[in-house]
């Protein structure tokens, strides 16, 4: 995997569009398993790289690259599913959402309105695997921190900052987390019937 990332470091930091894509959708077709070892090996670069970086194009793949990383639902039920093949439990999901979610927060002050809404795209993903952990009380600090910046920002950045903030209310009442507890447990019972 330090290879491969090699790779797609040398790529993102080109900032060329074919290029750039091509490892956003390389990293996006990965398995879980891959994904959650390639965030191992990448993250912290991810975020070094970003701070160095003074070509938007390129703040922005890297933030679309922490998107793709993002641990997301599937990663959530195959954990609740004690699938061992993706090599992570639910302190390792958490972990790597917290971290995502503080680069992306970060990533939403970005003088760069590309970023910023790509930052916005990829915490829409950390918003929606914090619910399918049912991890209420982390979403209802990231309104409460959303609101914060958003008082001290203005303009567009705060515009963003406020359509973030409405994207993480929305998801403490999505209930995403209820609906696939409620699957889950409707497929049990069939399941149950079935013996």
């Amino acid at each position: 995997m330090h290879d491969r990332w090699s790779q797609f470091a040398t790529a993102l930091e080109s900032g060329e569009p074919d290029r750039v894509n091509d490892v956003i959708d390389e990293i996006g077709e990965m398995s879980l398993d891959e994904r959650v070892e390639l965030f191992d090996v990448c993250f912290d670069e991810v975020t070094q790289t970003y701070e160095a970086a003074a070509d938007g194009y390129v703040r922005q793949s890297l933030v679309r690259v922490a998107d793709q990383l993002t641990p997301g639902i599937p990663t959530v039920m195959a954990v609740d599913n004690d699938d061992r093949s993706i090599g992570a439990d639910e302190a390792d999901i958490r972990d790597q959402t917290d971290a995502i979610g503080g680069f992306l927060l970060e990533a939403l002050t970005d003088d760069d309105g590309r970023v910023r809404q790509s930052a916005r795209r990829g915490l829409q993903d950390v918003f929606r695997t914090y619910d399918a952990l049912g991890d209420e009380e982390t979403l209802e600090a990231l309104v409460i921190k959303l609101e914060e910046m958003a008082a001290e920002a203005e303009g567009k950045q705060q515009k963003d900052l406020r359509e973030t903030k409405a994207d993480a209310e929305f998801s403490l009442r999505s209930g995403v987390a209820r609906l696939v507890e409620g699957f889950e447990t409707e497929v049990d019972d069939s399941s149950n019937l079935d013996t």
